[in-house]
């Protein structure tokens, strides 16, 4: 450990970062997407790779030279189908949309299959390995070559659900196709002014499940329903009506039964989401969580793995039970529901955080981060034990001092059971005074927990203590608590926060006069209404952030169904509500110095929000200092481009040592910070 050097920014450039692994049909290797942020090219590139199940050494097994990602055997074996943007062209801020490939599993050149405008998001093979099955979104030419973007003047827009973060505007609906694997025209299954996505074949059928809401009111509905579209007739056949979201389809080994995730309670954000299964030829869905109170997928974020957004879920090799993730207290875990007994068991222990699971055989593969490592590959064999398979990171990881967050436990409003950790300097010594920094997390239904990030590590490494928590509204402990701030944000989920600070202050270690604010999403709502609320903060940092419900109901994109469930309100039955709980209500409050991040092509938190912030607080001669990044999305501290990632960083590094000078900081550097203001 004295060896080691503290975490730097630039080290976010030599990260890799695992994802989509999957398993070969007879359990023997595993191909993967290996990604990087390749800062001269800026942008994430990444190559496919194959290890041996039983271990061994990975090797390349494309060129990295765009981003190759999402790879799927075919049910045979003998090929790998994957998306790619290598054979497009950037355009613009954007990189070219993501194609359909094929190669042979053993080596060889790869074939484009598809040319849509629009690029392909989702795929998936036959049973027999003779077609493709997939999804795009577009205006319903499906030859348009992704290269031909001619200029658009003006977009007619009469949908309420028109663009979508990391997505932008919408230009038609996303609609399931199918494709030769050998190549050829392909041909389009399902029509109308309706979303079909996650698709998954019905094994020795010619049925394709799909999600869809093909309601008239299916842009502000969070409802989803199972179909199945015949691959010849296109017949659709209706299999569930929820009135609850349904993400994940995933379909038993001998096609008699369909499972996915959701609810089907009423409406509203942070409610569980079970596995439930439906026959195929339809009837009433069962859950399968009868006495489970988590949600399944992973809640606990990181800015150092790319992992998908949707939860994975997978059949064991029998059909009898499935496997799936899911968050309990900052960490997450591998279960085993049974299909039969409905119970639940839990198949991996330790502070970790798990992701992206899939399995074959008797195998399973998946996503593994820790408080002190990056994102590895492991498996899970059937006598239940773990074993790394794959780790990029080691000489990283051995070059740099990674500090382990100490966990710790506090009564938060209402004498609720909260925790949080804290995350200490290199050379601490608990005898000194520190400043420390406050981070929020985002969501409200998300979650810190038991998984490295770099931000944090390079704060801590410039000797602040960072101090993180999950107060109400979290994931991973119970609906009632993730359902607590539902209407009520800015009220006791704010004094939660606040008591995991002073309870980290009672410590004796962090000096309570040298303290700053920041979060992003909820976590810049959370920064927003904490400096209106009080004066105990040096300096703050307000990312992606949301200042104003009233106007967010109009231009966010999910403003009009998540945001109107979560707040219980509209602007013209009670704006009063939405004022109460809005940080701007409250700028004439604000004696905080805070800078204010935001992306120019967030549409969940979209830029207005900041601005309207930033104004006031110009207008009313605060000290306040707006950046604004072009042609990023909300995720752009996890998903952005390499440089504005890095430029981030040093914005944020300079903005708290101008303001909370820690001890140790070089006298150039401290110098430098201030003549740059």
């Amino acid at each position: 450990m004295m060896n080691k050097r503290p975490m730097e920014i630039e080290d976010l450039l030599r990260i890799r970062f695992p994802q989509h692994a999957a398993l070969s049909p007879d359990g023997t290797r595993v191909v993967f997407a290996l990604a990087h942020l390749d800062h001269d090219a800026n942008e994430i590139r990444g190559a496919l790779w194959l290890v041996p199940s039983a271990g061994g050494s990975p090797t390349p097994f494309t060129a990295d030279e765009a981003r190759d990602t999402s790879p799927k055997w075919s049910p045979d074996g003998r090929w790998i189908a994957f998306l790619s943007n290598r054979s497009g062209k950037r355009r613009g801020a954007k990189p070219a949309p993501m194609q359909l490939w094929v190669i042979p599993a053993d080596g060889g050149e790869a074939r484009q299959l598809t040319t849509f405008k629009a690029g392909v998001t989702q795929f998936a093979w036959s049973s027999d390995g003779r077609t493709l099955a997939l999804v795009t979104r577009g205006n319903l030419s499906a030859l348009e070559h992704a290269g031909d973007d001619d200029e658009i003047i003006v977009r007619e827009i009469t949908r309420p659900k028109y663009k979508f973060d990391g997505m932008g505007f919408f230009d038609g609906f996303a609609h399931l196709w199918t494709i030769p694997a050998a190549g050829g025209p392909p041909i389009q299954l399902t029509t109308g002014d309706f979303d079909h996505e996650s698709p998954a074949w019905v094994p020795g059928s010619e049925e394709i499940i799909v999600l869809a809401n093909r309601s008239a009111q299916s842009d502000l509905s969070l409802a989803r329903d199972l179909w199945a579209v015949h691959a010849h007739t296109h017949a659709l056949r209706q299999l569930t009506q929820k009135s609850g979201p349904c993400t994940s389809p995933a379909v038993s080994p001998d096609g008699r039964w369909i499972a996915f995730v959701g609810h089907d309670d009423p409406p509203g954000p942070g409610r569980n989401e079970a596995i439930w299964v439906v026959p195929t030829e339809g009837g009433r869905p069962i859950t399968l969580f009868e006495a489970f109170d988590h949600s399944v997928g992973n809640a606990v974020g990181s800015d150092v793995r790319l992992v998908p957004a949707v939860p994975t879920i997978r059949w064991t090799a029998d059909g009898t039970a499935l496997i799936f993730h899911a968050s309990t207290a900052g960490r997450t875990h591998l279960y085993r529901v049974g299909v039969q007994e409905k119970m639940v068991r839990q198949l991996t222990q330790g502070d970790e955080v798990i992701a992206d699971v899939t399995a074959a055989g008797r195998t399973i593969v998946y996503q593994r981060i820790s408080p002190t490592t990056l994102d590895e590959l492991w498996t899970l064999d059937a006598n239940g034990q773990s074993r790394r398979v794959a780790g990029f990171n080691d000489d990283l990881l051995a070059e740099v001092e990674v500090r382990q967050p100490e966990r710790f436990a506090y009564k938060g409003a209402d004498g609720w059971p909260m925790e949080g950790w804290i995350l200490t300097p290199p050379g601490f010594d608990r005898t000194k005074k520190y400043p420390a920094i406050l981070r929020i997390h985002g969501g409200p239904h998300a979650a810190y927990g038991e998984a490295l990030a770099h931000y944090p590590q390079v704060l801590a490494a410039r000797g602040y203590v960072i101090v993180f928590t999950n107060p109400r509204g979290s994931q991973g402990y119970g609906e009632e608590f993730t359902r607590a701030v539902v209407t009520e944000w800015g009220t006791k989920d704010s004094h939660d926060i606040l008591r995991g600070l002073d309870h980290a202050i009672a410590e004796g270690f962090i000096d309570p006069s040298r303290t700053a604010v920041t979060g992003g999403s909820y976590g810049g709502f959370m920064t927003n209404w904490l400096i209106t609320q009080t004066n105990r903060f040096r300096c703050a940092v307000t990312e992606v952030c949301i200042s104003n419900l009233l106007s967010f109901y109009g231009t966010g994109d999910i403003g009009a169904t998540w945001g109107e469930l979560e707040w219980g309100a509209t602007p013209w039955d009670d704006p009063t509500t939405l004022l109460e709980h809005s940080p701007l209500s409250y700028v004439k409050n604000v004696t905080t110095p805070v800078l204010i991040i935001a992306n120019e092509q967030d549409h969940r938190c979209p830029i207005e929000q900041s601005e309207q912030f930033f104004i006031a607080l110009r207008k009313l001669g605060k000290d306040a200092t707006f950046l604004r990044f072009q042609g990023e999305s909300h995720t752009m501290g996890s998903n952005g481009r390499p440089k504005h990632r890095v430029e981030r960083l040093r914005r944020l590094v300079a903005w708290f040592d101008r303001y909370l000078q820690p001890a140790g900081l070089p006298a150039e550097t401290s110098r430098a910070v201030h003549a740059g203001g």
